[in-house]
């Protein structure tokens, strides 16, 4: 078998991802149509308070909890959806190498999933604004005009912007490789791999800062901390998928 890199059969395998969990796929689509319809009506304010100005649409907690109910659990079951019982996953019996599974991988969890959500998202979002506007004669805007408008009262710095996106690739990754490695157990363990990194991470940094500079993580300034924080990040997320390629390598072997 070629164990190089091929197009043809990343596409291959891509399809065939697709084909064997279309219902689930499919279904899933739906169920999340259904649950951002119903989340909108629960999160958003429908009464403005005081003067027209002063309106309030509730869009960005839809968007969170829209995003951990479907991604995070899409990731920490990614593997565990494609196995079945008793049986080894077919996406390891694939003549295909690892490079193209974890690339199939990383494009389903990483990229695919993602951008089904923020399009139903977006969809929903759009309307329940035109919505509340019309009824009330309000000038909201939508939840990602919000954050990019600077004028708006929700506008997101890039520094926040990148922080959470790195917070938000770094979940994923680790809920993806525990969905890997351990199966149904996977989330649990995720979950608690974070905590304990966490914590292990920020007395780590504390030893560092207090042996090298003699001084804590509450007197650095938040420059620092921040670009601490996204090399970390950066490093830890590169590290899950790495480890993921060379499991699938050991898997298939």
């Amino acid at each position: 078998m070629n164990q190089n890199f091929s197009f043809k059969r990343y596409v291959w395998l891509l399809k065939r991802q697709w084909y064997e969990n279309a219902a689930i796929y499919k279904w899933g689509i739906v169920l999340m149509m259904l649950v951002t319809c119903v989340l909108f009506w629960l999160f958003c304010d429908w009464k403005p308070y005081g003067d027209i100005q002063q309106t309030r649409f509730k869009d960005a907690p839809v968007f969170l909890v829209t995003v951990i109910i479907f991604m995070y659990i899409y990731a920490a079951w990614f593997f565990d959806s494609l196995s079945l019982k008793n049986k080894k996953m077919f996406y390891f019996s694939l003549p295909v190498s690892p490079l193209e599974r974890i690339t199939v991988t990383f494009t389903f969890v990483m990229v695919l999933v993602p951008f089904v959500l923020l399009t139903v998202f977006i969809i929903f979002d759009f309307m329940a604004i035109q919505l509340f506007n019309h009824i009330y004669g309000g000038s909201e805007q939508m939840f990602f005009q919000q954050i990019f408008d600077p004028s708006s009262r929700n506008f997101m710095p890039k520094e926040i912007a990148f922080l959470l996106l790195f917070v938000h690739l770094l979940i994923v990754s680790i809920f993806t490789l525990g969905s890997l490695m351990f199966g149904k157990k996977g989330p649990v363990i995720s979950i608690v791999f974070m905590i304990g990194c966490s914590y292990i991470l920020y007395k780590f940094l504390n030893l560092f800062l207090y042996v090298f500079l003699n001084t804590n993580v509450n007197d650095v300034n938040d420059g620092a901390l921040y670009n601490i924080f996204l090399c970390t990040s950066f490093f830890i997320f590169s590290l899950c998928w790495i480890m993921m390629y060379f499991t699938m390598k050991r898997k298939e072997a």
